[in-house]
């Protein structure tokens, strides 16, 4: 067992010390954005772990790669959103998927800006979103604009806290990944958590001020 961990470790050190590793970092962040079937989060999670307590890859590149590949993902779905709204309609609605549509559609309206943002924390909801956006020729200076905010603060967080996690576990790089990855999947949840609540407050604010 140790030596296939080690076997593990030795391998993704390989392929993240290789220069090739940052244009497949950001197609694979750019194909997520097309097929949200690809946990790029947890790519990030590890690339940032790895990078703290193993000292490669770059995390400036890093960083850099996930930038460049999920504007490049995000604006072709918003690009093709027209064609892919058939398709989104037809997804089962207690899905993951069909969940992410209600959830989006329910806040699109009221929050525009803020859910193009949060809503890249969300792996199904920020796939949704650009092609809901696109099929009604929503205004693409702005989806870029906020997209850009909501991509810069998904790749710093997840990159970060998989770098916090390598930092502090330095010693133990496997044990420093999980960390990273839990804490990437904490902090996503709690984001998306952090913005229902304040939605649902603002509601009920707006209620109260009504009456």
């Amino acid at each position: 067992m140790a030596e296939m961990i080690d076997s593990l470790i030795q391998f993704l050190e390989q392929l993240m010390t290789m220069p090739i590793f940052y244009p497949l970092l950001g197609l694979l962040i750019t194909v997520d954005a097309l097929c949200p079937l690809v946990p790029s989060e947890t790519v990030l999670n590890l690339a940032g772990a790895f990078s703290a307590s193993q000292g490669v890859p770059d995390v400036k590149w890093v960083i850099g790669a996930a930038m460049i590949g999920a504007l490049i993902g995000d604006n072709l779905c918003f690009m093709l959103g027209g064609k892919l709204i058939h398709f989104v309609n037809r997804l089962d609605p207690d899905s993951n998927a069909g969940r992410a549509i209600e959830w989006v559609r329910d806040n699109m309206n009221q929050h525009g800006p803020v859910t193009i943002i949060v809503a890249r924390f969300i792996p199904w909801a920020r796939w949704v979103a650009t092609i809901l956006l696109g099929s009604v020729r929503f205004s693409w200076f702005k989806f870029f604009l906020y997209d850009t905010i909501g991509v810069v603060l998904w790749v710093f967080i997840g990159v970060g806290v998989g770098y916090l996690g390598g930092t502090i576990l330095s010693d133990f790089p496997l044990l420093a990944m999980i960390v990273g990855v839990i804490l990437g999947s904490l902090v996503g949840l709690g984001i998306q958590r952090l913005q229902s609540r304040l939605w649902d407050w603002r509601d009920v604010r707006r209620g109260v001020s009504v009456i």
